[in-house]
């Protein structure tokens, strides 16, 4: 089993762990502002390792634009755990010293799945942005299937 970035080794897995995060973008990239966990449970002598696999709830998504001078444009998008992109916002403006709220509230994104904002700027100047945005951690149900 490969460790990945996005991978929590812990002996107990939490239940609706409620998160807030603040990031500072700078640039005309794509950030990746949320890479929803799995979870890795060691062996024990009663257990083998197992693997938890997460749902993230969003709760709240809204970017600041910091700049006195420049208005911005603003993009949302969800990568899924094969790597395809889906649009959830594109090239919003963003005046200089304002914010967007961007209504993401329920959105789930899976283990493996992506949310990423880009700041960008027409005037070819520094760009800024903070985004902040609030989430709930659960584990994701697994289902047996009886034949």
């Amino acid at each position: 089993m490969s460790i990945s970035s996005n991978t929590i080794i812990t002996p107990k897995p939490p239940l609706n762990l409620f998160e807030s995060n603040r990031i500072q973008l700078q640039g005309n990239n794509w950030f990746t502002i949320l890479d929803a966990p799995k979870y890795i449970i060691p062996a024990t002598t009663l257990s083998p390792q197992s693997q938890v696999n997460t749902a993230v709830i969003m709760t709240g998504l809204t970017v600041s634009n910091v700049t006195d001078l420049n208005d911005i444009t603003i993009s949302v998008r969800i990568i899924s755990s094969d790597n395809n992109a889906y649009t959830v916002l594109s090239n919003a403006p963003v005046p200089s010293n304002d914010f967007m709220s961007v209504g993401l509230d329920r959105q789930v994104l899976l283990t493996g799945e992506k949310l990423q904002v880009s700041c960008t700027s027409n005037q070819g100047t520094s760009n800024d942005a903070v985004v902040h945005f609030s989430f709930i951690v659960n584990q994701r149900e697994t289902f047996t299937e009886v034949s």
